[in-house]
Parts: structure tokens; C-alpha cells; sequence
């Protein structure tokens, strides 16, 4: 007897439910255990502060007011319209983002479909449902494989799928350390992955450190009247590190102005609010614009309206040597507003009333 589509959405959604509410749990006391942590010394709201607080929030939901404390500290600005972290990901991130097609569709190993018309860092190899395949997805064997690395003298290999912070991201000499990628084309537990060239960036992005690949990312929203720019902010790496992910104290990040200028603070500890007006490597942040901004803002606008399950998405974008603005990758959930809400203030911004009413509301009725 065949299952009714009405039975089969019930059954899927109980089980959905219970695995949706398992992780939002974990999730929940692990940012809370974070939160308790590193608000421990900071001064407390004044009771009209915490009275504002919880009158902005009445209408939609109660949330922990020590969100907000930990904001105003590291900002030193009060706003009642701080997002929690944990609200962000175990509400509003899956209101507006499908958490069941992100595992699928946000694999690296499939931009080049999704995001047709941007550049984007040349593919060398694939591994996908542990196959191997080239940059234009035809199948090939080990020995083709190893013939492709040998064709060039630096790859980055990334996991397709969930390499936020940086997991799991090496370089590889392919002379020197040629059998450690063959190791790496062969071995089961690498799971599914990307090699890519390395990209050559823009001077300009790159002159403050050269030798980590410099993104800003951008966050956008879109809603009914259309795609709206949240935020834009620069991570650069700092010292060795190649990479530039200040949430493992490798680099720094900073906010980016509407016509491309940086902030006048960056910031490299995001738990103490420690800011600095320049790179570690020395250069004042005064020195730095990000090139074609304007050109990648309109980029991702455009990019923004492949994926219209995931309305609300942080990309990484930089510019190559050539001017090109390259898509680098793109989050399709869970990512993290910390550093946003520490440069920009509230994540929504004058938007954030707007976004709570169809989160909250709509899910009321």
C-alpha cells in the first residue's frame, strides 16, 4: 500500500525534529558554557539597560541578557538589538537557511554548478563519494591524479564540506611532499574533499600579509523587497599562518566601510575585545582599501539569488592579481556573527525588528 505524501511529511518531520533539536540543545549549552565564561569579569547592565532589553525582546522571545552585556563590553556601545549566538544558529539561521539542504548543496565540489558566471579558484582534483575526478568532473584514476599534482607546484587541499575555522585546510608542496598527497588521494579517512591552485591575490589586499589569501566576507539577507548587504568585513592571516581565521587566533579581522575603507580598529581576540589600529605585521589599517569593493558587493547580490533556499548567507570574496573578484566560499549556515556584532554592532542592523517579526511571528501563528 502506498504511504500518503501527508504521512510521509509527519513521519519525516518527527524525526527531523528530534535530531533538529538534539544538535540546537548541544549547541545551546556549549555557547552558553562559552558565554558564562568570558562575561565572568565584565561589568554588568544597569538595571535601565536590562529593563530595555527585556522590553525590545518581549514581543519575539526571552533571551539571556549576558548576550548583551558581552556585546557592550567589547563594543562599548549599549544596544538592546544584540543577536544571541545560540539564537542565531537554533532559530533565526534555520529560519531563513534549509538545514537539510546544506549539508548537500554547500559542498565546494559543486560551486562551479551552482555559481555559474563568478571566478573561482582553478580545481585540480575532486574527491567525491570517495572517487576521484578533475576539475571538470570526469572520472580519472590515481595515476591521472598524481599526473595533474605534478603539473603544478602548490595545492591547497580543503574538505568540500564543513571546513569552517579553517579545519582541516593544508598546503602541499607537490614535490616535496608527494606522498603525503598520494596518501591523501588514497586514504578513506580524508573523506570528501577539493584541491585547488593557490590564488594570487590583488596587491593590494595582500600588502599588509602576503602570505595568507585575504577574504572579506559579506553577509547577505534576502527578503521580499529583495537582496539586502548586512555587513562586510577583511580577515587577513597574521605571522606564518596562511590562513585567516581570527577565531584561532591566526589572524585579524576588521570592519570594511561602504566605500571599501577599513575600520580604524581590528580586532584579535574576540573573547577580551582586544582591538589595534594596525596589522601585527606593522602596517596602520589607514593604509589598507579593499580593491573592487564596490564590484564584489554587486557580485554577491547577484550570487545571493542562486540559492534561494538560504536567504541568509556569509561569503568569502577576494580579488586575484588580475582584478577579478573570486569566490572563495560561501556559508550557507551556522555562520558566526560574533566578530560581525563586534565591528558593525547588531547583525541585522535596522533590519532587526523586521527579521524577528517573520522568524517569530510567523512561526506563532
Amino acid at each position: 500500500m502506498a504511504v500518503s505524501k501527508k504521512a510521509k511529511a509527519l513521519y519525516f518531520k518527527f524525526f527531523d525534529g528530534i535530531e533538529t533539536a538534539t544538535a540546537n540543545a548541544i549547541l545551546t549549552f556549549q555557547e552558553r558554557r562559552i558565554l558564562k565564561k568570558y562575561v565572568r569579569n565584565m561589568p554588568k547592565l544597569t538595571s535601565e539597560q536590562k529593563k530595555a532589553v527585556r522590553e525590545f525582546w518581549k514581543p519575539y522571545c526571552r533571551i539571556d541578557t549576558d548576550w548583551v552585556r558581552y556585546y557592550t563590553y567589547i563594543t562599548g556601545k549599549f544596544d538592546p538589538r544584540y543577536i544571541p549566538d545560540v539564537l542565531q544558529h537554533t532559530r533565526i539561521d534555520q529560519h531563513f537557511n534549509n538545514r537539510k539542504l546544506g549539508y548537500g548543496f554547500n559542498d565546494k565540489n559543486y560551486y562551479s554548478m551552482i555559481f555559474p558566471g563568478v571566478k573561482q579558484p582553478k580545481t585540480v582534483i575532486r574527491k567525491i563519494g570517495g572517487l576521484l575526478f578533475d576539475g571538470d568532473y570526469n572520472q580519472i584514476d590515481l595515476k591521472k591524479a598524481e599526473t595533474l599534482l605534478s603539473m603544478r607546484n602548490e595545492v591547497i587541499v580543503k574538505p568540500s564540506q564543513e571546513s569552517g575555522g579553517g579545519r582541516d585546510i593544508a598546503f602541499y608542496d607537490t614535490k616535496a611532499d608527494a606522498d603525503e598527497l598520494k596518501r591523501v588521494l588514497i586514504d578513506k579517512e580524508y573523506g570528501n574533499y577539493i584541491i585547488q591552485d593557490i590564488v594570487r591575490q590583488h596587491y593590494e589586499l595582500g600588502k599588509m600579509h602576503p602570505e595568507s589569501l585575504n577574504t572579506v566576507r559579506i553577509y547577505t539577507l534576502m527578503l521580499e523587497d529583495g537582496v539586502h548587504v548586512l555587513s562586510a568585513s577583511l580577515k587577513m592571516g597574521a605571522g606564518s599562518s596562511r590562513l585567516d581565521n581570527v577565531e584561532r587566533n591566526s589572524g585579524i579581522i576588521v570592519g570594511v566601510k561602504d566605500n571599501g575603507e577599513l575600520m580604524d580598529t581590528a580586532y584579535f581576540d574576540l573573547y577580551s575585545g582586544k582591538t589595534t589600529d594596525r596589522h601585527p605585521g606593522g602596517m596602520l589599517l589607514s593604509e589598507i582599501k579593499v580593491p573592487k569593493f564596490d564590484k564584489m558587493i554587486e557580485t554577491v547580490k547577484r550570487l545571493a539569488q542562486y540559492a534561494g533556499n538560504f536567504r541568509m548567507i556569509g561569503w568569502d570574496m577576494s580579488v586575484n592579481e588580475d582584478g577579478d573578484i573570486v569566490l572563495i566560499e560561501s556559508n550557507m549556515r551556522k555562520a558566526g556573527i560574533g566578530p560581525i556584532q563586534c565591528e558593525h554592532g547588531p547583525f541585522y542592523g535596522d533590519l532587526t525588528e523586521k527579521v524577528l517579526n517573520e522568524v517569530f511571528r510567523k512561526e506563532q501563528r
